[in-house]
């Protein structure tokens, strides 16, 4: 039990530094959310604005029903095996959890669709300045794992709404989905933790 204790207990000491401890939100910029199931969290990001666009990776017809592409992306990044083999946590394998543990690149980005969302008790608003957002989007683009033809590419997920995308990285317990995607926020200048490889450690930030 040892070796789990300190390993929450560093989590919650690197969850409660600061990074960009001088950010503050601007009045006026672009509105993104961070959203959380409790264990995992998500970024929620406009599909097209001007100046930045991700229908190119994120396009219509990866949906079977073109009408659920939506005006936003919720985009988390994880362990494959973990994502794709347990729609509910209670699924999770053990030979998955063991994988993400000690450290897989079998990735996988998952994006749902979503219209003109709000804020709500697990989603937070952020509002960020343009050339955050740049750096947000930039690095949501490169984990993108490409084919031969520059395209991404889909597997299908838990419902119409949402699939997998094959994508870059390395996946361990020092690495998380939830440290994934506070980092995109740190490199972007927002405050948040230093290391935030558990949901609470993103979300209180907001």
């Amino acid at each position: 039990m040892l070796p789990m204790g300190l390993y929450f207990m560093a989590a919650l000491v690197g969850s409660s530094i600061a990074a960009n401890p001088n950010w503050i939100q601007p009045a006026t910029g672009i509105d993104i959310y961070a959203e959380t199931n409790g264990v995992h969290v998500s970024l929620i990001v406009p599909i097209s604005i001007p100046g930045e666009d991700l229908s190119d990776l994120i396009r219509p017809e990866h949906l079977l029903n073109r009408n659920l592409y939506g005006t936003h992306a919720m985009v988390g990044w994880g362990h494959s095996g973990v994502y794709r083999n347990a729609p509910t946590w209670s699924g999770i394998r053990g030979k998955d959890i063991a994988s993400a543990v000690f450290g897989s690149d079998d990735t996988t980005l998952h994006i749902y669709h979503l219209t003109s969302p709000q804020p709500a008790p697990y989603r937070k608003k952020i509002r960020v300045s343009p050339a955050q957002y740049h750096v947000i989007i930039q690095q949501i683009r490169a984990a993108f794992r490409l084919n031969a033809k520059g395209q991404s590419v889909t597997h299908p997920a838990y419902g119409p709404n949402n699939l997998f995308y094959e994508s870059h990285g390395h996946y361990n317990a020092v690495h998380t989905c939830n440290n994934w995607t506070g980092t995109i926020l740190k490199k972007a200048g927002v405050k948040v933790g230093v290391w935030t490889p558990l949901a609470g450690g993103v979300m209180w930030w907001f």
